[in-house]
């Protein structure tokens, strides 16, 4: 995947994510969001993958399990007071109970 599929990808999720934004343009943001989080995963790019997995929680995609609890893994080995405060917000806006992390 080339950078300039990456910005086109990040632009996509921004451009679903807007106030009013169309239904095929709002499905494109999910996907997109899940690729990114999907790419940051299959690199080991660890605080991105926290990043990129509260910009899916955003744009409304349906996070998988899996993605989840790498990313909490994520946030438990590096102890990361910011990572951790991100993973918490995009666990209440996905409506998913909090997790105890000892930080």
């Amino acid at each position: 995947m080339s950078r300039q599929m990456i910005r086109d990808m990040k632009r996509t999720v921004a451009a679903g994510t807007r106030p009013g934004a169309s239904t095929p343009t709002r499905q494109r943001a999910k996907e997109s969001a899940l690729a990114l989080l999907d790419r940051s995963i299959s690199f080991g790019h660890d605080r991105l993958a926290v990043i990129r997995l509260s910009m899916a929680v955003d744009s409304g995609a349906e996070v998988s399990h899996a993605h989840w609890r790498y990313c909490e893994e994520t946030v438990k080995r590096c102890r990361d007071v910011n990572l951790l405060v991100i993973l918490h917000q995009a666990r209440h806006a996905a409506a998913l109970p909090l997790q105890r992390f000892t930080a």
